[in-house]
């Protein structure tokens, strides 16, 4: 089943659709210009031209006669949305942005939006050329290429990302943010998109420059949960101990930004608090509290009651020191979980079974928010992918539409309801 593209995702997602009426750059089945003498030093960024020989990686097509398709350069560059994301930066959104958070210069100068749109690497680490109008190219997803041998990639400084921890950190390092970058409440407010990720769901909806393995389908989804969260800790923690608390980025935005006249449900729902206090976001913890009853089940025994305290500290959000002091003592937990969910089996069966699950949560998602909404259907969605490349009448199934209505339904988060997307998930159950 072809992913669709998910609400929240980064401005990199939008870069596409205003690039649409552009009209692409021609291609040739010319090989490109050999590339530029091999840096000894690992370490230093060279550019893509390092790439782009068609002996390597600038083939137009896969030619299969090694493991390596060969055209991974080809694929970024002519269907990834990474290598569009720094043009995004000249849109009118993107400028607005850049005066409420008053940089100096434009969006497509700053580094506070370079980081994430392009490879903003510093200067003395630059042996080769490296343009920021190649957006997120190949080194900062898979490391600065100098001194690299085809047999000594990973040894001289190649990022290994079939390694799922370390993929799942590194795209988190853009689509979550970590201490050097990230998407806070105030650039929130003043016009990036809130962010939302799912590891193999958003790895699989990019066009694949890769071989389709085993760290790939249920086990990155798994780990990419447990990663989240944990990163997720992490910042909450720094966030507790800085001079910006509270960070309202870490806490659920419809508690407080909603039409008060549409306000009925979260009534009837009530609160596990004082009535209309913010409450902590629990998207990181809605599906892997699940994901652990499987691998470690026994964990969540020891995790429930510190998520409870940290949402309630978060909430009241006047005890910095008690919030930094439980999101590490979680943190802690939480890492010891990644190991345990990379290690977990998953039959078909079990696979079916999580998607039950995710779909019978109803107490949950009625007391939680649009965001952990968001993480179930990503979730759904991810699982169900994984049964259809082994049974592909099923992409054209009742189960997959219903699937598709859960999308429709957080398509606008402010009109999102949380009886609707339940009775929804029933859907989805039912059609299975």
């Amino acid at each position: 089943m072809k992913k669709q593209l998910l609400l929240g995702i980064s401005v990199m997602a939008v870069a596409a659709t205003l690039l649409a009426q552009t009209p692409p750059a021609a291609t040739t089945t010319t090989a490109p210009a050999p590339p530029p003498a091999p840096v000894s030093e690992p370490g230093h960024y060279v550019g893509v031209a390092s790439c782009a020989n068609s002996g390597c990686h600038g083939s137009t097509q896969p030619l299969k006669a090694t493991r390596i398709l060969q055209n991974e350069y080809y694929t970024w560059l002519s269907k990834g949305r990474h290598a569009q994301s720094y043009n995004v930066l000249f849109s009118e959104r993107s400028a607005r942005i850049a005066r409420n958070m008053r940089v100096t210069g434009k969006a497509y100068e700053a580094s506070l939006c370079l980081d994430c749109h392009s490879t903003n690497v510093p200067k003395s680490l630059v042996s080769g050329r490296v343009d920021r109008e190649d957006g997120v190219q190949c080194e900062a997803c898979h490391g600065p290429a100098s001194g690299w041998t085809h047999a000594q990639s990973v040894a001289r400084g190649m990022t290994d990302l079939r390694v799922i921890p370390t993929r799942g950190d590194l795209c988190l390092s853009c689509h979550m943010g970590n201490a050097s970058r990230e998407v806070d409440h105030e650039l929130i407010a003043s016009g990036h998109p809130i962010l939302a990720f799912e590891l193999d769901n958003y790895t699989e909806s990019m066009p694949a420059h890769w071989n389709w393995n085993d760290t790939h389908g249920v086990r990155a989804w798994a780990v990419g949960q447990a990663v989240a969260f944990r990163d997720s800790l992490a910042n909450l923690s720094r966030h507790a101990r800085g001079e910006k608390w509270p960070e309202f980025s870490d806490m659920s935005c419809y508690n407080c930004h909603h039409a008060l006249k549409n306000s009925t449900w979260r009534q009837e729902r009530g609160w596990p608090d004082r009535a209309g206090l913010p409450s902590w976001s629990p998207q990181r913890w809605a599906v892997l509290r699940l994901i652990v009853d499987k691998a470690a089940p026994q964990q969540r025994a020891a995790l429930e009651p510190l998520v409870a305290q940290l949402a309630s500290r978060v909430g009241h959000m006047n005890d910095a020191a008690g919030i930094a002091a439980t999101a590490d003592d979680t943190r802690r937990i939480a890492e010891t979980l990644v190991a345990r969910v990379e290690a977990t089996p998953w039959s078909e069966a079990d696979v079916r079974s999580m998607i039950s699950t995710l779909a019978s949560d109803r107490d949950f998602i009625l007391r939680s928010d649009v965001h952990a909404a968001e993480q179930t259907a990503l979730s759904i969605q991810s699982l169900a992918t994984v049964l259809t490349r082994r049974n592909a009448k099923l992409a054209r199934s009742p189960f997959m539409k219903s699937i598709d209505d859960l999308f429709t339904e957080l398509k606008d988060r402010e009109d999102y309801d949380p009886n609707r997307f339940i009775e929804k998930l029933g859907n989805v159950k039912s059609s299975m």
